[in-house]
């Protein structure tokens, strides 16, 4: 299966035409929130909370959800049972791993930290595989896709850390560790994507590159701890996704268009259980018509501001 170079969401129209405006009582209202709900707030996050740390999300000009240019992504079933897919992820990746975790929390992820630390957040849901929401302090974390600090092998399922893994693949493939090096010299570093993968110039030949086995069994190939399309989410981490749910009061929802089911249906639980839902977003979600409150903003202007303010208020 080939998916085209545009993917449409169900749900997903443009940018909004209005947005708005944060007002002292847009942020007074954010803080009555937290404090109605002090201690069972659960947060949501997708890519557009970490836009502010260099880490481009997948969103169109037109605001939809979609995949840059001719670029067709890795699929889950394509990984696992091709040598040549695999050699494809890893050669792109090779170059765009070394920035991804260059990047620093921002102020959204500072301001989760906080409002769990002053215990207005019960803990958090990201979609996002950077570990930044982990970096910036949060503890009660839960990464809905996986992270790219990992990969696992896919025979005997032992893991390893993911910049050790780089530092074989390096070794394997000396010109393409050299040609890495010229691009930082030049700086002319490819356009990278949320998940570590980058845009590679068309005369290099994935063909060439190498990737180790499995450094315990010696046979398994290796895949990173994240849900590529196609793939599903582990059943352990489905299960407590719906128990921090069910356990929250609310759910504050940030940076994320619920483009994927996953999330979405995190949202749809949380409303028949008649909990509020509020939406801190700027364009059109898969799940405005399940919000009790929808915000046409980012969340980097409203919640560093609302959770300095509840950090100084007993």
């Amino acid at each position: 299966m080939v998916l085209p170079a545009r993917v449409k969401i169900k749900g997903l129209y443009g940018l909004p035409k209005t947005h708005t405006p944060v007002t002292p009582a847009v942020l007074d209202t954010i803080m009555e929130f937290f404090q109605r709900h002090r201690g069972s707030v659960l947060g949501l996050t997708g890519a557009g909370v970490s836009v502010p740390s260099g880490i481009p999300d997948y969103r169109g000009t037109n605001g939809t959800y979609r995949v840059h240019g001719s670029y067709t992504p890795i699929l889950h079933h394509e990984l696992v049972s091709q040598h040549a897919s695999r050699q494809r992820y890893w050669a792109r990746s090779f170059f765009g791993i070394r920035p991804a975790f260059k990047a620093e929390p921002n102020p959204i992820h500072r301001a989760f930290a906080s409002l769990e630390s002053h215990k207005y957040l019960s803990g958090l849901i990201t979609q996002n595989v950077d570990g930044l929401h982990l970096q910036a302090g949060s503890r009660n974390v839960l990464e809905l896709h996986g992270t790219l600090k990992q990969v696992k092998c896919l025979s005997c399922g032992v893991k390893e850390s993911r910049d050790g893994f780089q530092q074989r693949l390096e070794e394997l493939n000396p010109e393409w560790t050299e040609f890495g090096r010229e691009m930082a010299r030049t700086g002319a570093e490819p356009r990278r994507r949320p998940d570590g993968d980058v845009d590679l110039p068309s005369n290099l030949q994935y063909s060439s590159f190498s990737y180790p086995k499995c450094h315990h069994c010696r046979t398994g190939d290796y895949m990173p701890t994240v849900v590529f399309f196609g793939g599903s989410v582990p059943d352990q981490v489905r299960e407590q996704s719906y128990r921090m749910v069910d356990d929250a009061s609310a759910l504050l929802v940030c940076g994320t268009s619920l483009a994927t089911f996953s999330a979405y249906r995190l949202v749809k639980r949380a409303r028949e259980q008649g909990k509020q839902v509020v939406i801190l977003n700027f364009g059109q979600t898969r799940g405005d018509g399940d919000a009790t409150m929808k915000l046409e903003t980012t969340a980097e202007d409203v919640l560093p501001p609302v959770a300095a303010q509840l950090a100084e208020t007993p």
